[in-house]
């Protein structure tokens, strides 16, 4: 999605805080901003409620299983610091540089500036990355478990025979499950957008293969092979300023 409008040469403008805050940032995110600790499990202590034991969800929303407080990004801030949700979209968008429409009606604010345009679709980026990531991961999660059982039920019975071909191409496809799972739990976060600019559609080709939706082709199971050497090397050279630091 872009916010750019090339319909009758019109002067790109930007939309209004409310619909730019709530495309940037997240509950998580603002929470952070102003303090909250936010565990790697996305819980943190409720701050509108007395709280010892983490008890709210942070994440695109939020949600205390304590008090029931719920929202997005802009009505945690206004509930932190009692002020209206117009001055916390005011204050997120401040805080966070977003630009956005001071009169509030896209298509007629300032125009928008290249440094913006870029500042904007980035953020845009970072967003779908992160949806698509949490769906890519339950994905990928739920194929690596049905590989497993693939695996498990063609098992080879007799050492003198060969490998049955189901147990291999289980075992196989599970390996480049796995290889896809530890990137985007672990590579850095650069390394993680290029796979989804780039191979997505091979990670959903793949699910696809696992889960009988596809025939299996040659041509996409190289291809696939392809990009995991390729995602190992930049891996490798993404970290080796850091060995070279290490060694020295």
């Amino acid at each position: 999605m872009s916010f750019l409008n090339h319909q009758n040469n019109q002067e790109h403008t930007l939309p209004d805080v409310f619909t730019e805050v709530k495309h940037s940032v997240t509950a998580r995110q603002v929470a952070e901003m102003y303090g909250i600790e936010v565990n790697s499990h996305g819980m943190a202590c409720c701050p509108f409620h007395e709280d010892t034991h983490p008890s709210m969800k942070l994440d695109e929303r939020y949600y205390c299983f304590g008090c029931q407080a719920s929202g997005d990004a802009i009505d945690f801030v206004s509930n932190l610091f009692q002020i209206g949700k117009r001055e916390a979209a005011l204050k997120i968008a401040e805080d966070f540089h977003i630009p956005f429409d001071p009169k509030g009606r896209p298509g007629r604010g300032q125009p928008v500036t290249p440094e913006q345009q870029k500042e904007w679709e980035m953020r845009q980026l970072q967003k779908d990355f992160r949806e698509w990531r949490g769906k890519a991961l339950s994905d990928l999660n739920g194929d690596y478990r049905t590989l497993t059982e693939r695996a498990e039920q063609n098992a080879p019975t007799d050492r003198d025979a060969p490998f049955p071909r189901a147990f291999v191409q289980a075992y196989n496809d599970r390996t480049l499950v796995e290889f896809y799972i530890g990137v985007l739990e672990t590579a850095p976060r650069e390394t993680q957008i290029n796979l989804y600019l780039h191979d997505r559609a091979a990670i959903a080709a793949l699910d696809d293969l696992v889960n009988g939706r596809g025939k299996p082709r040659a041509s996409v199971r190289e291809k696939l092979e392809e990009k995991k050497s390729l995602l190992r090397a930049q891996r490798e050279k993404s970290t080796a300023p850091q060995k070279q630091r290490v060694a020295i």
